[in-house]
């Protein structure tokens, strides 16, 4: 049986996806607590934003890099995506629509993103898997309610944009200090014993496929060998025939 392997804990690794992740939540705060930021239309200040994401994304993931591990370059390409269509459309009189479809388009790309690399660490039997797939789930729920949020009540965009960078930063918040969690070895061993039952119990079904078909394949190579048997008989007499014909044609 294959042993887990977990990745060796480094602090500077986990310290940027800290930072990174706090620029949302400071963020949030200040577009909840400054008076000044309500004279605004939020879609005024939105594609900025998002270009700042994409710039701390993408400067987190050169400085963050770990082998076959690009969830951050993509997030910060994503970021830039998002950023490009609000400015695009910013001139569109229903601007709350606007904003609705970039949060739509910007949740959807994060979730699909999360997703794949959930598949490779789970290819690789890593044990962030955990992690990263429930953090999935909860951005998946995040996005649902903020864009109907943003759809049914546009005039409180300001509102519902600082409380969803709060509530994102603090949510992906949780892969990092959780992995900083799993070094327990207490909730490593755990962990650990949860993905090799998976493992056996999968091992155990092909076992049992191979048994069940067993019996169908020892049926089928008695019924090719008494075929063979049959003939055998067949291929001596037509034998016999043929040199019996051959000796009155030389007679």
């Amino acid at each position: 049986m294959n042993k887990v392997v977990v990745k060796e804990f480094d602090k500077r690794l986990l310290v940027v996806d800290i930072m990174l992740y706090c620029i949302f939540i400071i963020t949030g705060f200040i577009l909840l607590n400054f008076e000044s930021m309500d004279m605004l239309n939020p879609i005024e200040y939105a594609s900025p934003l998002f270009y700042v994401f994409a710039f701390f994304s993408i400067l987190a993931y050169f400085t963050n890099r770990r082998k076959g591990n690009y969830e951050l370059l993509i997030f910060g390409f994503i970021n830039i995506i998002v950023a490009t269509f609000i400015l695009i459309y910013q001139a569109y009189p229903d601007s709350g629509f606007i904003l609705s479809d970039a949060i739509l388009i910007y949740s959807l790309a994060i979730v699909l993103n999360k997703g794949y690399h959930c598949a490779v660490l789970l290819r690789q039997r890593d044990i962030n898997f955990f992690i990263k797939v429930s953090v999935t789930i909860l951005l998946l729920f995040l996005g649902v309610f903020v864009v109907s949020s943003l759809y049914n009540k546009v005039e409180a965009g300001i509102i519902i944009m600082g409380y969803y960078f709060i509530v994102f930063g603090l949510l992906s918040l949780i892969e990092p200090l959780m992995e900083i969690l799993i070094k327990n070895k207490k909730v490593e061993k755990a962990m650990r014993g949860v993905l090799s039952y998976e493992k056996e119990s999968k091992t155990d079904k092909k076992i049992k496929e191979i048994k069940s078909h067993k019996p169908e394949k020892q049926e089928e190579e008695k019924e090719e060998v008494e075929e063979v048997k049959e003939e055998k008989p067949k291929t001596e007499s037509t034998k016999k025939t043929k040199t019996k014909n051959k000796s009155k044609k030389r007679k």
